[in-house]
């Protein structure tokens, strides 16, 4: 993968761990600059009145982990470390559940080692396997049951609630806190409600709790907290598109695909244990089919991703009740399951997971020479052509403090008195769509939607070609 973060997702993730890491909640944004606040980060940014800030509009867990661990190693290491933690918790939590059957356990720690999305994601920089080590971190703490051990839980689940977006870790742990109720466990069921609800409220205060550091009032849109959080799932509630929502089959498609060949049978034998509502498998299904259905309502378009990332926090849900299937097939016909298995993991490790891994290698590797040979362009700033090559919006990228050398501007951002006025501060590079086809990015460039709103005669006065050759 390059240690490139190929999406605005991952960048974000990074950016906000640069501001982190001084100190600070949000990073201040030099007048000079605010009129230019989407050009330099055209999307994910948090509302803030007048610009005054740069801080992405996602919540800041997974960013500040990575800026304390920043502190001792490089962050890029932070999510291989993750991934080797959610496989000893989901094998803690497999050799509980299946102590009598240890083919099961293989089974589960074999969905996760093969899984092409589990690896080729905790390569980047994206929350997804922070999500799925914390879920499952927090399972097996949770199974074990000890009064302590619950403790710990609900601390994960603090973080895990603040790791990037809200609606994510609840789709998880609601289910195993609503078995406390089947299971009358009403004291424990009460703790776990009260503390989800009081830090649910907190994370969606985050956004004023950020402004209010920097003496800013927000009265509308997400920087204003719960209010305007339930605004924004409200709008897209209502905005739901049923044609979209078809996108569903292709993420679910898309997400198979990237998992072991063996897991969809398995995930069909796991039925009976789902229908007698099973402590654990009928919360884990439950959470998968919460998280499907939310998607679909609120935002069935995942964007970029290796597999679904929606799913990605539940693929630990995935690999146990894998676990679950086997049990069901080795109780009747062992030795076929066993063969089976062999055969179709033997393919998935040999042919589908090598095929994979080298496909988004290839995808990465032409944004990632792009974007080297934009970071090396021997001028002040850069302006990329966002207008007629859409597709290329992500190169737009910069530090949260602006301190790197070009800085780079999205033009479809800019007018002509802000082209004016950035040539006079510095020298500029024109990055065309020329430029950006010659990259031969997987993603092609769009038409133009209209005419380029930049003067062409003022960018050849003021702005050198780029130079394709600064690798």
């Amino acid at each position: 993968m390059l240690n490139y973060p190929l999406t605005r997702d991952e960048h974000m993730a990074i950016f906000d761990a640069q501001t982190f890491a001084t100190g600070k909640l949000a990073q201040p944004l030099a007048a000079e600059w605010r009129e230019y606040f989407r050009a330099i980060s055209p999307d994910f940014l948090r509302e803030v009145p007048e610009n005054a800030l740069l801080s992405s509009g996602y919540l800041p867990g997974h960013s500040m982990m990575r800026a304390l661990f920043g502190v001792i190693a490089d962050p890029a290491l932070m999510n291989p470390i993750l991934w080797a933690i959610g496989f000893l918790a989901l094998y803690d939590i497999a050799r509980r559940l299946f102590a009598d059957t240890p083919g099961a356990v293989w089974i589960a720690l074999a969905t996760y080692l093969f899984s092409a999305q589990v690896l080729v994601n905790a390569m980047t920089s994206y929350a997804m396997t922070a999500h799925l080590a914390l879920n499952l971190v927090w399972l097996a703490l949770f199974v074990r049951g000890k009064w302590w051990q619950h403790v710990l839980v609900l601390a994960i689940g603090f973080l895990a609630l603040g790791l990037h977006q809200l609606t994510y870790h609840p789709l998880f742990a609601g289910p195993f806190i609503l078995m406390l109720l089947v299971e009358r466990r009403w004291p424990l069921f009460t703790v776990y409600a009260l503390f989800y609800s009081a830090a649910g409220l907190f994370w969606l205060s985050y956004p004023s709790i950020v402004l209010s550091s920097f003496d800013i009032e927000a009265s509308s849109g997400a920087a204003s907290g719960i209010a305007g959080y339930l605004e924004r799932i409200w709008a897209k509630a209502a905005a739901i598109n049923l044609a979209q929502s078809a996108l569903m089959e292709f993420n679910i498609l898309r997400f198979m695909v990237w998992m072991p060949i063996f897991v969809l049978p398995l995930l069909v034998l796991a039925w009976p244990d789902v229908r007698r509502f099973d402590a654990i498998a009928f919360p884990l299904l439950l959470g998968i089919a919460l998280m499907l259905l939310m998607r679909t309502i609120l935002l069935p378009y995942q964007g970029h991703g290796w597999g679904y990332r929606s799913l990605h926090g539940l693929i630990g849900n995935v690999a146990i009740l894998s676990g679950y299937g086997y049990v069901h097939w080795a109780k009747h016909q062992r030795e076929r399951a066993d063969g089976t298995l062999a055969l179709l993991g033997g393919a998935t490790a040999f042919v589908v997971l090598p095929f994979l891994l080298w496909s988004a290698h290839q995808f990465v590797a032409p944004y990632a020479r792009l974007s080297a040979a934009i970071e090396r362009q021997p001028t002040d700033y850069v302006i990329i052509d966002t207008e007629t090559s859409l597709a290329a919006i992500d190169q737009v990228r910069n530090r949260a403090d602006l301190s790197n050398r070009p800085l780079v501007l999205s033009s479809i951002h800019l007018d002509n008195a802000r082209l004016v006025d950035l040539c006079a501060k510095g020298s500029v590079t024109w990055v065309d769509a020329e430029d950006i086809a010659a990259a031969e990015l997987p993603m092609p460039a769009f038409k133009p939607f209209n005419a380029m709103r930049l003067n062409a005669k003022l960018l050849e006065e003021c702005a050198q070609p780029f130079d394709p050759s600064m690798r």
